[in-house]
């Protein structure tokens, strides 16, 4: 039985834990999550653990782990340890399996001056391979030769059991149910697509005879105008009135065909542009130019150009500035080019902002306000 080794409950300590499996063999670190829990009869609790690959009061060290006990407030008493293994395993309904190894360890707490100097070792039983998939180093040559048979043969289906069949059947139906899961997607998908692209074509084809129903009353107003127009023209009108009544009604029959024309063309009227003050290099709150076809329920397609010598455009019109001064930058309504405008963008460098003379603003934290 190894000596017991007495530590001040009072002092800081280092255990160097190393893992051994039911045969007493030295195993490496398990690569799985673990806990390790230490207390004595009374008292606090202390916890080394890993964690999605993070080591919380531990660290590796080769094929052991060191456990730091820095702080640890444990009690006087008998230490004991129980190792918590979250084991791979695909018979448990949530993948995981829990084992817990409860312990003794011949470390002893008390009120005297420690008796060992330096880092305690310390073994600890952990079958952690199991639930794990089998590899190559898990089996002794005889083993192997077992498997293989006499002469190298193949697996059998008698080789294995049900559940190792299952677990050998799982990723090629789990990959199935992924593929049929996909297929099923996709042909909603296309259902949804092919759906759309009739709503579409529904209103795209009410669009078109919509369209031509408008030029259709639009040539006849202007074939009525014209009709006036000869007819008044006949009829010799000898009073200037007349002439201007005549004149008047058929300039308005022309602008009634004018606007049905421009109902079935949506073409941008104008362009509405905003920009902002001077850009400071390093402000973290985005900039923007700010532009708009008019009218509003025209298409909103938009071209920022400039040579970027100053500051980008991206194609929302947040401003990237560059370097300190200032450019053109032409704002292009793409339904229509003639509508464009053009605007003068300034970029300035931070400076600090003065709240008084030799006195500089601070914001509410007291942090340095810059410009």
């Amino acid at each position: 039985m190894a000596q017991t080794r007495h530590i001040n409950y009072k002092s800081d300590f280092i255990l160097r834990e190393r893992f051994r499996n039911a045969s007493g063999d030295i195993v490496a670190l398990p690569d799985v999550d673990f806990t390790l829990e230490y207390q004595t009869k009374h008292g606090h609790k202390f916890t080394a653990s890993r964690t999605a690959g993070k080591y919380e009061n531990c660290t590796p060290d080769g094929d052991a782990l060191l456990v730091i006990f820095k702080d640890h407030g444990l009690c006087e008493g008998e230490l004991n340890r129980e190792l918590h293994l979250c084991l791979v395993n695909d018979l448990m309904p949530d993948g995981l399996q829990n084992v817990y190894y409860p312990e003794k360890i011949n470390v002893e707490l008390w009120h005297l001056a420690t008796d060992t100097e330096g880092v305690i070792e310390c073994d600890a039983l952990a079958a952690y391979t199991r639930g794990l998939p089998f590899t190559y180093d898990d089996f002794t040559p005889e083993q192997l030769a077992k498997l293989k048979g006499e002469k190298g043969d193949p697996f059998t289906y008698e080789d294995f059991t049900t559940a190792q069949i299952e677990l050998l059947q799982k990723p090629a139906k789990d990959a199935a149910k992924l593929a049929n899961d996909a297929a099923g997607k996709a042909d909603t998908a296309t259902e949804k697509v092919l759906k759309q692209g009739e709503t579409l074509a529904g209103i795209s084809d009410k669009a078109v005879k919509d369209c031509a129903t408008e030029t259709q009353k639009a040539k006849a107003a202007t074939e009525q105008a014209n009709t006036a127009t000869r007819n008044a023209q006949d009829a010799a009108v000898e009073t200037q009135t007349e002439r201007v009544l005549t004149e008047q009604s058929r300039q308005r029959l022309e602008s009634v065909a004018d606007r049905a024309e421009q109902a079935a063309q949506p073409i941008p009227a104008g362009l509405r542009v905003e920009t902002p003050a001077p850009v400071t290099i390093g402000n973290p709150v985005p900039r923007y130019i700010a532009a708009k076809v008019l009218p509003l329920s025209a298409l909103q397609n938009i071209i920022y150009q400039t040579d970027g010598t100053v500051a980008e455009i991206e194609p929302d019109g947040r401003i990237v500035p560059k370097e300190p001064g200032t450019q053109r930058v032409h704002i292009i309504p793409t339904g229509g080019t003639r509508f464009y405008k053009t605007v003068t963008l300034t970029v300035v460098a931070p400076v600090l902002r003065m709240s008084a003379a030799g006195a500089l603003r601070l914001d509410a934290s007291g942090n340095i306000r810059l410009t």
